[in-house]
């Protein structure tokens, strides 16, 4: 594995949690439109014609909103859990706080720096060390796997 390949595989728990927040976006405005949806008086309207039902619709798109944000969310949790048990076994917990806040919290560079208490060009170099470990660990990881099959 490529330290290109480990960086966009710590990334999946950050990009997943950006789709979870879209989809609840969508799941909101949807919401917000059923919250605006009246029941029709048909006694008052002309026999034949008119719209289907908007409320069963709604209600149809919000449980499918839902089973899709849960789908989300499952896959967020299996890949922050795989994540977070690779940085924590590298032992060395500098590298673990610095790649635990870059790519499960999300943090900028400059809060990192700040927590780790370092500047913010010796944090980039951190970084680097730490990629290079956890890309040697997951390569051995996969030489000892294959030698197990």
């Amino acid at each position: 594995m490529t330290e290109k390949e480990t960086i966009k595989w710590l990334s999946r728990a950050y990009w997943l949690r950006i789709k979870i927040e879209k989809l609840q976006r969508q799941r909101d405005e949807l919401e917000s439109l059923a919250a605006g949806v009246r029941g029709t008086d048909y006694s008052k309207l002309p026999s034949r014609g008119g719209e289907p039902s908007t409320i069963a619709d709604t209600v149809l798109g919000l449980v499918t909103m839902d089973q899709k944000i849960a789908g989300k969310v499952a896959e967020y949790t299996a890949a922050v859990d795989e994540i977070t048990e690779m940085i924590n076994s590298l032992g060395d917990e500098r590298l673990s706080t610095l790649l635990y806040m870059r790519y499960v919290q999300g943090e900028r560079w400059e809060k990192i720096a700040v927590a780790i208490n370092y500047t913010w060009r010796h944090t980039l170099r951190i970084h680097r060390e730490a990629i290079k470990a956890i890309t040697e660990k997951m390569s051995h990881n996969v030489i000892l796997i294959c030698d197990k099959v």
